[in-house]
C-alpha cells in the first residue's frame, strides 16, 4: 500500500509518517520512487501515535528500538512503569494544588463576608 492508504489506516498524517521514517522509527521498502507500506508499518505507526498520546516523546520511542522494526519489550515495559509513576506524582501534586485553591477561596470568602458586614 502507498502512503495515502497507510495514513488512512493508521490515522497519522502523511507528513507525520514521513517524519517517523526520517527519524528511523519505521523502515519502509520502495518500489521505484514510491514508498510501499506494509501492515506491520501501519501497526507500528499506530503504536507510535499511541505512545505520543501517552506523553512519550519520539526520541524516547527511538531509544526503545533495537533494530529495524523491533523493540526491546522489557525496556518498553520499564518506560511505561516510569511514565505511570510520573503521572501518579502529577496527580498527587494536582490534588494538593486543588486543596490549596479551595482553602484560599475559603479565606477570600471570609474576607468578603467581613467587608460586607462592615458596611
Amino acid at each position: 500500500m502507498f502512503i495515502k492508504e497507510a495514513s488512512e489506516l493508521s490515522g497519522a498524517t502523511q507528513r507525520a509518517i514521513r517524519f517517523y521514517e526520517s527519524l528511523g522509527l519505521i523502515k519502509v521498502s520502495r518500489s521505484g520512487k514510491y514508498r510501499v507500506y506494509t501492515e506491520t508499518n501501519v501497526n507500528l505507526i499506530k503504536m507510535i501515535k499511541e505512545a505520543q498520546s501517552l506523553g512519550i516523546k519520539l526520541s524516547e520511542v527511538a531509544d526503545l528500538k533495537e533494530g529495524n522494526d523491533s523493540f526491546n519489550w522489557e525496556t518498553v515495559r520499564d518506560l511505561l512503569i516510569e511514565k505511570q509513576q510520573d503521572v501518579a506524582i502529577q496527580i498527587q501534586q494536582l490534588e494538593i494544588q486543588r486543596d490549596r485553591l479551595a482553602q484560599y477561596r475559603e479565606s477570600i470568602d471570609i474576607c468578603i463576608q467581613g467587608v460586607d458586614s462592615d458596611l
